[in-house]
């Protein structure tokens, strides 16, 4: 199988990449499964050929003549390969710069959320260096893979304030050294490629209350699944004691990730205590976010607020530190098959295993909310403050529940 129409070194990157995911781990990187290769099964749902066959088909219609050009071209690839089973396979470059901004998608229209000039926000993006951002929402679609349309919003609304991710689209990519955001209102908003900026003014430390009381209910925030957000089952005891508490609220919302068993002390916790149990979700859910979730609605916690950002089952765990030689890129791969079953995740190991599956249990699987809350444009511009929890809380308060 060749590859037609790319240059020397980008071939050598492509190459690089496509060997990596079918090399074997090691006892090194993986002492349980040192035969099985870093990506579990990269070619789950396109094989070899097919592969070949749409990279040079896209070779035909496109050219590939710099680093932020092959960028793209390596995004496009993975999110072929990936389908909606496979959101964590990934590749970035270390020297991306973050704008000090950040966006929200409603309706299918782009607001600014936060940024370094209050007069800004709220405001509706209409283009961005002269371009329509319906193109450049579509570009960024084409390059994301995802297993749901939570993430791939998600997904857009950080990738839009990406250097690296806005210079690699094709409407986008030119010798331009700013990137200039107009609103509807005709006012612009530049930043310089070349500069560094501050992330605190858009995303400051939180130092927020993990613990928060409403009349009969305490709020647990969960926003990550680290050590640092590890719950206190003692402290949260005394405060169910102290406030006569009869609904526990987690808030997943933004959970990306980490370890899975840090949460597992709660919930034995819960399901040993006569409370009212909720769960506020995201499009920000993903990879052991989701397993928090699952947790809690296998102890009867009802699941509110938007879609996820992950099916049930696709491929996650990922391995491998992977930098292509020239343009250095990283990439990191998926090396585990997760899967529900009777409300506990289980996981796929080796190919053998996955090869036993038939192709109904590939099909994707998504949390079913109970609870579904949606923000429409009006309510989101009139609001000062965190207009979805608001509105999770309330909902649940008053029982305003509609079934999905």
């Amino acid at each position: 199988m060749e590859i037609l129409g790319l240059k020397e070194k980008y071939l050598q990157d492509l190459t690089y990449f496509l060997e990596y995911v079918d090399t074997k781990r090691g006892m090194d990187n993986d002492p349980d499964y040192p035969l099985e290769s870093f990506h579990l099964n990269f070619y789950l749902n396109h094989t070899k050929e097919e592969l070949y066959t749409y990279i040079n088909q896209f070779l035909i219609n496109n050219e590939v003549n710099d680093d932020y050009e092959f960028y793209y071209f390596l995004k496009y690839i993975i999110k072929y390969m990936s389908g909606t089973s496979d959101s964590h396979t990934m590749i970035y470059k270390s020297d991306n710069i973050w704008f000090p901004i950040k966006f929200k998608v409603i309706n299918n229209n782009v607001f600014i959320d936060k940024c370094f000039d209050k007069k800004y926000i709220k405001k509706q993006v209409k283009n961005i260096n002269n371009i329509g951002i319906e193109q450049i929402v579509n570009e960024i679609e084409t390059c994301t893979n995802y297993g749901t349309k939570g993430w791939l919003l998600y997904n857009i609304e950080n990738t839009l304030a990406s250097k690296n991710n806005l210079l690699c689209l094709p409407s986008l990519h030119n010798n331009n050294n700013n990137i200039v955001f107009e609103t509807e209102d005709n006012e612009k908003i530049s930043f310089d490629v070349n500069k560094n900026y501050n992330k605190q003014v858009i995303y400051p430390k939180e130092d927020n209350e993990q613990y928060k009381i409403y009349e009969d209910t305490i709020l647990f925030k969960y926003p990550s699944c680290s050590n640092e957000f590890k719950p206190d089952i003692d402290k949260i005891e005394s405060m169910i004691i102290a406030n006569n508490i009869c609904r526990f609220i987690l808030d997943l919302r933004g959970n990306s990730g980490g370890n899975s068993n840090i949460i597992l002390p709660l919930i034995e916790y819960l399901s040993t205590k006569d409370l009212e149990l909720y769960t506020i979700v995201d499009k920000g859910v993903f990879s052991s976010g989701r397993f928090a979730a699952i947790d809690m609605k296998r102890i009867g916690s009802k699941i509110v607020g938007e879609e996820i950002g992950t099916p049930i089952n696709c491929f996650g765990y990922v391995s491998g530190n992977g930098l292509t030689p020239n343009t250095k890129i990283n990439f990191h791969l998926a090396r585990v098959y997760w899967y529900e079953e009777k409300g506990f995740m289980k996981g796929l190991y080796t190919k053998e295993e996955l090869s036993k599956q038939n192709k109904e249990f590939f099909e994707p699987k998504y949390l079913q909310l109970d609870i579904q809350i949606e923000i429409s444009e009006e309510e989101y511009k009139n609001s000062s403050d965190d207009i979805f929890l608001n509105k999770c809380l309330e909902t649940i308060k008053n029982n305003k529940i509609n079934k999905v």
